[in-house]
């Protein structure tokens, strides 16, 4: 599979730093939603564009380095663009959750599940996210990692992770699995009969000022008639062999200690049947934020129906989230020809199916950036089906109790595109 490409008029740099003001823009929302920002709440129609909103700045700010953009980001202390939601209940479970946090109340990490598209595999937005909330109300680690890279480009930040021997990945979007048993992370990693040498691994790096230290271990895998087995070495050393052969297919999670600090976990599969693994959440142990980047590279609204429901809910509820957030539309927002009907249809009923296995998570959506392309005279202008899509999450957040961040106003609205990569 070939590297997503941006449109030749959106230079790779701009389309990066348009990202990541937004991620950060979040998650200083999120930071400010849990200290008492008083959020906007709204009916179906979009809020006012605040004063002092991202495109008065968005010039600048595309000729900025990451670091400077972290810097200036992290010191506001007023968001550019509200957090829109119905009624505070919507969102208060989240923000119950960071404040005990932040009070010295809270002895458990606060999960946050970050679920996106091909804008996340490279963790470079919510690597920035995860730094900010971390250095403020703790570190609790970085959260689940996939064991495999079904994406050359693939990787988070501050991990060392890789895969060799006759792995197979399949993600959710281009290599469907008939029973929609993908983990967490939408992307499933198989080995069978004939895989020797075949293995794994996952740890911790000394990069960063967060994230250098690790507790536990949370491996994922698939029971299943006629499963093999694999071996677990935590620090080069074998912890235990585990079997995944059982009567019926059902996700396992292992848990396994370690001496706090640098730490790496290492599967090693024995060749002796089929073998399907997910991926590994790597925690502190200590109370903090825990950032989960669940990307899916090509991911629609529509490719999402295709995990088992009951399944997907159970590998939520495991993770035990406070927040769960989806970053869904870019791929759609660039389609020519989209029945907007039709993808509202698939987001309700992919909430409708999902939200109501999920047990003590508050919901929000963010919207899809605003995308621009040439006109014949060079002249770049908004592609229209973003504002559409942005219209409908709007609709669907409110429709399932859900927040919704409004990712294109933030950058400025329509137009803004060309604003950013002046």
């Amino acid at each position: 599979m070939k590297r997503p490409r941006f449109s030749p008029a959106l230079p790779l740099k701009t389309a990066w730093t348009v990202a990541l003001v937004g991620a950060l823009g979040l998650g200083l929302l999120v930071l400010d939603g849990a200290m008492g920002w008083s959020q906007f709440s709204s009916t179906d129609a979009p809020p006012a564009a605040p004063a002092g909103a991202l495109p008065k700045t968005s010039s600048v700010a595309a000729f900025e380095t990451d670091a400077e953009i972290l810097r200036r980001m992290s010191a506001q202390t007023a968001p550019h663009q509200p957090i829109e939601f119905r009624k505070a209940a919507d969102i208060q479970d989240f923000v119950g959750d960071v404040a005990a946090l932040a009070a010295g109340e809270r002895r458990t990490p606060v999960r946050i599940l970050h679920y996106g598209d091909s804008i996340l595999t490279s963790d470079h937005m919510s690597s920035q996210v995860r730094n900010i909330l971390q250095k403020k109300y703790g570190d609790g680690g970085h959260g689940f990692v996939l064991l495999g890279k079904p994406w050359s480009w693939y990787r988070h930040k501050g991990v060392t992770h890789n895969a060799w021997g006759k792995w197979r990945s399949r993600p959710l979007t281009s290599a469907p699995l008939s029973d929609g048993l993908y983990g967490l992370g939408g992307v499933a990693f198989l080995a069978e009969y004939g895989g020797r040498n075949t293995a794994a691994f996952v740890g911790t790096t000394q990069e960063g000022d967060v994230g250098r230290s690790a507790r536990r271990f949370d491996i994922s895998y698939l029971a299943q008639p006629g499963g093999g087995s694999f071996k677990v070495l935590i620090n080069g050393a074998e912890r235990e062999q585990v079997a995944t052969r059982a009567d019926v297919r059902k996700a396992v999670h292992r848990i396994y200690e370690v001496h706090p600090g640098p730490a790496r976990l290492q599967i090693q599969f024995n060749n002796d049947g089929r073998l399907r693994v997910f991926g590994a959440a790597i925690e502190t142990g200590e109370p903090g934020i825990v950032y989960d980047s669940l990307a899916i590279n090509g991911a629609r609204a529509s490719a999402l129906r295709r995990f088992d429901m009951a399944h997907w809910g159970a590998e939520i509820n495991h993770r035990e989230p406070s927040l769960l957030i989806f970053m869904f539309g870019a791929n759609e927002g660039a389609m020519a020809q989209l029945s907007v009907d039709e993808y509202e249809n698939q987001y309700m009923e992919l909430l409708g199916e999902l939200l109501p296995r999920v047990h003590g998570a508050s919901c929000l959506l963010v919207g899809p950036l605003d995308q621009a392309s040439a006109d014949a005279s060079g002249k770049l202008r908004s592609k229209r089906m973003p504002i559409r899509l942005s219209a409908v999450q709007r609709r669907v957040a409110f429709a399932h109790n859900c927040a919704f961040f409004d990712t294109q106003r933030a950058m400025g609205g329509e137009g803004s595109m060309a604003e950013w990569y002046r």
